[in-house]
């Protein structure tokens, strides 16, 4: 089984659901730095949109892609060929286990 890194995993939830938060990107992938990854899209041309979240604990940040083909696409166009390769394989596993059940 291959082995992906954070920042693949994100950007293949980020495609598939169209939305993280900050806290979210902790608890299922333990990346603490998710406004970093989402400034890099934003550079590469994605468009994504900030909303605030307030809790008990303060507030965090949901990052929302907009959904569109072309925004999907400007992700996948932002990765180099090996996490381009391995987004895919990821997007493609969830959707075989969503046929599945």
């Amino acid at each position: 089984m291959a082995k992906y890194t954070k920042k693949e995993l994100i950007i293949a939830h980020l495609i598939i659901v169209g939305h993280i938060s900050s806290w979210q990107a902790f608890l299922a992938f333990r990346h603490t730095r998710l406004s970093a990854l989402i400034y890099d899209l934003r550079q590469a041309g994605v468009s994504i949109r900030t909303a605030e979240e307030r809790h008990a604990g303060g507030i965090h940040a949901r990052y929302y892609v907009e959904d569109n083909v072309n925004n999907k696409t400007a992700i996948l166009n932002a990765l180099n060929p090996r996490m381009r390769s391995n987004v895919e394989y990821l997007m493609q596993t969830a959707s075989d286990s969503l046929v599945s059940e």
